[in-house]
């Protein structure tokens, strides 16, 4: 009986710790997209972001001085989505999931009814 309560215990506890993984700081990445024909781009980029709960605000861009706003930012455990829509770009709509310390996941570009989907690829700037 003891052994179960110690479990339970050990359940209960260890579940919020991860929940508690915070995404707030500043992160670089890549994000590489495969063409048709094989050939891969990749570019780098940088988020500055800020979690409060589920909610997910700040910034995605190239650089320090090339930013956009994230908008529709979530989290729910490891999963978060969010939207950054460039001035005359692209809506980019990001699907990552923290694995191992890094976001990982997907990124789809639309505009004028073309897309293109990247994978994307970041850790936390040290």
């Amino acid at each position: 009986m003891k052994t179960l309560a110690a479990l339970a215990i050990l359940v209960m506890t260890a579940a919020p710790a991860q929940a508690q993984t915070s995404l707030t700081g500043k992160w670089d990445g890549t994000m590489t997209r495969t063409a048709p024909d094989g050939r891969t781009q990749s570019i780098d980029f940088m988020f500055d972001v800020t979690q409060k709960g589920k909610v997910l605000t700040g910034t995605v861009g190239p650089n320090a001085e090339r930013q956009w706003p994230i908008e529709k930012g979530v989290v729910n455990g490891t999963k978060v989505t969010f939207q950054v829509q460039q001035p005359e770009g692209p809506l980019r709509t990001f699907t990552l999931t923290l694995v191992d310390g890094r976001l990982k996941g997907t990124m789809l570009a639309e505009m004028n009814g073309q897309s293109f989907e990247a994978t994307v690829d970041a850790g936390r700037r040290k």
